[in-house]
């Protein structure tokens, strides 16, 4: 066995089970499927924790209780109202950083390959700017906007990236020159602004879920989560062409179509994560690494990663809100995505020593 089997076999789950309905089959890692459990479970116990925080305080007990229809219309006015969307959009938003990462990272074959990085969460924010500071700051602008500008992005990167290939360096070399110039274009645009114009861009454009409702943001958690479907239904595809574009067209697999598709349902992601919340930097690409990690595979499992990234945003919130005096949680991602991995390049540089 080479030194690559090796490698390759190390990180693999030991166990797998197959699960059969009529002609369809799946094959579920054992390891993959209770890390998955386990994490939706703190997900859950996060979650209702977090809905006692804030400036009326309410015990577990007491959240449960409102949850299960008692407590005063007082209460469940701000626990429903008030805390569950901003609850709620943090574990949709940060699924789909993590689906987002999965998929770059498994199309480039390349742990650095998040949309942070390639470029793809600067156009939406170009967007968002745009709608603000030239055409009105209205919910259809923004929306739209911001749309546009990722896909725009992708768009750009894609064509520069085209020849080389997804798993080549020049889809991370694009990414990063349009990341670079539509950075340098933010700027422009928020400079030329007037003092309170400028004001509301930067606020926009800082990640946070302060205002976030029901009623300004549940459309665009609902494209998520019907995006985020459709990627799930990819997944089978996915994971073949994390074993290479040579295998994967060897076995029947419309390479270019599916390419395509995932950079497509990559981007919009981004793009409707960044209308809900703004841009929030490190999610996507911290949770596949760690779902990875956790589940001791080669590629990144798409719910793994979903949950992965959802427990990592809704931390992120929490901590910001609880313990830094209501700090955006984009600034909080920021920090934390910093620490991880000056904690890795420190991990790394003593097994050299």
């Amino acid at each position: 066995m080479t030194k690559t089997q090796l490698s390759s076999s190390s990180v693999q789950p030991p166990q797998s089970l197959w699960l059969r309905a009529g002609s369809r089959s799946v094959l579920i890692h054992r390891r993959t499927a209770m890390i998955s459990v386990a994490l939706l479970l703190l997900v859950i116990a996060t979650g209702i924790w977090a809905l006692g925080i804030g400036g009326s305080s309410l015990n577990h007990h007491k959240v449960i209780e409102i949850l299960t229809g008692g407590g005063t219309t007082g209460q469940r006015m701000i626990l429903l109202q008030w805390r569950a969307p901003r609850i709620f959009a943090a574990v949709v938003v940060g699924g789909a950083l993590g689906i987002s990462g999965a998929i770059f990272q498994t199309l480039t074959r390349n742990p650095l390959g998040s949309p942070d990085l390639i470029g793809f969460t600067m156009g939406a924010q170009t967007g968002i700017l745009v709608a603000i500071i030239v055409a009105g700051a209205s919910l259809a602008s923004v929306t739209s906007f911001a749309l546009v500008g990722g896909l725009l992005a992708g768009a750009i990167v894609y064509a520069l990236s085209f020849k080389g290939g997804f798993g080549g360096l020049r889809l991370i070399l694009g990414g990063i020159a349009v990341s670079s110039m539509l950075g340098s274009f933010n700027r422009w645009l928020i400079v030329q602004a007037d003092s309170d114009t400028a004001y509301g861009a930067l606020k926009a454009v800082t990640g946070t879920f302060a205002s976030v409702g029901w009623d300004t943001a549940g459309w665009a958690l609902a494209g998520i989560a019907l995006i985020s479907l459709l990627v799930f239904g990819f997944s089978k595809s996915l994971e073949t062409l994390s074993l290479g574009a040579d295998l994967g067209t060897t076995l029947g697999l419309p390479l270019q179509r599916i390419q395509a598709l995932m950079v497509l349902t990559g981007v919009a992601l981004v793009a409707l994560s960044t209308v809900v919340a703004g841009p929030i930097s490190f999610i996507a690409l911290l949770a596949p690494h760690i779902a990875r990690t956790l589940c001791r595979s080669y590629t990144s499992p798409l719910l793994a990663s979903a949950l992965t990234g959802a427990l990592l945003l809704l931390v992120a919130d929490v901590l910001g809100q609880a313990v830094l005096e209501s700090l955006p949680v984009g600034i909080v991602t920021s920090a934390l995505g910093g620490l991880y991995f000056l904690a890795l390049l420190i991990a790394e540089t003593r097994k050299k020593l």
